[in-house]
């Protein structure tokens, strides 16, 4: 992980694999329903871990997210969407992320990976902001948003006038540091 600087060059963090504090994230979604309005709502991230090598720099990323949790504030919407018809989180309750690219950026990285919803993978790039870290803190926070075709990630229910195809993504994750030492 690196921290940008104002010149846009970027300095070494601590190597090893940095934790995301599932209370302290959140992860936004919005989605244009009948071409009038947006529905947004959140899913809850259940763990991530962001692996940086000795040189500072991210090398790999895993989070999860429960898809049983999924909330847009509406009962009936969040039912027929964990429903077999949308996201069926009976059979897979879960949604992952693995990215298999992470490039630095002057704000943060640019990174590019998989989201596995059910049994669909679908392409997803992130932008990346941060990591911030508040003086004295023993946290680094990162800002990412995206977007992803929800017929590539296997939600198909619904045609096109009623759920827009793409789905815009925001997230606020707060890492923790390694407990021990790095990880080679």
């Amino acid at each position: 992980m690196t921290h940008p600087t104002t010149t846009g060059t970027a300095t070494p963090v601590r190597a090893g694999d940095w934790a995301a504090d599932p209370a302290a994230c959140t992860l936004t979604f919005a989605v244009r329903n009948f071409a009038l309005r947006t529905v947004t709502g959140q899913i809850p991230l259940t763990g991530a871990v962001i692996h940086v090598d000795p040189g500072g720099q991210p090398v790999s990323i895993r989070a999860e997210l429960d898809a049983r949790g999924i909330d847009t504030g509406n009962r009936r919407r969040d039912k027929d969407l964990r429903g077999r018809r949308f996201l069926a989180t009976g059979r897979w309750p879960a949604i992952t992320f693995e990215a298999h690219h992470i490039q630095p950026s002057e704000t943060g990285w640019t990174i590019s990976g998989t989201l596995t919803v059910k049994d669909a993978r679908c392409p997803v790039r992130l932008q990346v902001t941060g990591p911030a870290t508040p003086a004295g803190a023993d946290h680094a926070d990162l800002h990412a948003t995206g977007r992803i075709d929800r017929h590539s990630a296997g939600v198909t229910a619904g045609p096109g006038f009623l759920i827009g195809h793409q789905i815009s993504l925001s997230l606020a994750v707060r890492l923790l540091p390694p407990a021990g030492p790095p990880r080679e």
